[in-house]
């Protein structure tokens, strides 16, 4: 059957490691391993850092010579169709203007003055 919890407390407790004694001779060479190996790891660190460096310096390069053959080409566009290009930005303002007023519109017909709120919930 199962022990009874006297038994199982001083089980336990002669059970628990004692700090008394002195570190062993050993206790020296494997701090030593330890930081012989803490040394190596940061070498393996700094390595692959190093190669996932490159690789994102070389993708940002790409994106930013992308960018600029992207937005040489807008520029000559412009450049050839002035008035297409203000046609345009005027239609896009035009459109963004009517839906700024609809948005308005609808949200200002839902509100009331403080001042009416408060009258209405007193009387």
């Amino acid at each position: 059957m199962a022990e009874p919890i006297r038994n199982l407390k001083t089980s336990t407790q002669s059970a628990a490691p004692s700090f008394d004694h002195e570190p062993s001779e050993n206790f020296n060479s494997e701090i030593a391993t330890l930081r012989s190996e803490i040394a190596s790891l940061r070498e393996l660190v700094a390595e692959k850092t190093g190669i996932a460096y490159d690789k994102v310096a070389e993708s940002a390069s790409n994106a930013a010579t992308y960018v600029q053959h992207e937005a040489s080409s807008v520029a000559g566009t412009i450049r050839e169709h002035p008035a297409a290009t203000t046609t345009l930005f005027t239609l896009i303002g035009a459109v963004g203007f009517a839906i700024g007023y609809v948005v308005a519109t609808a949200s200002a017909d839902s509100k009331q003055a403080w001042y009416q709120r408060y009258l209405n919930d007193r009387f």
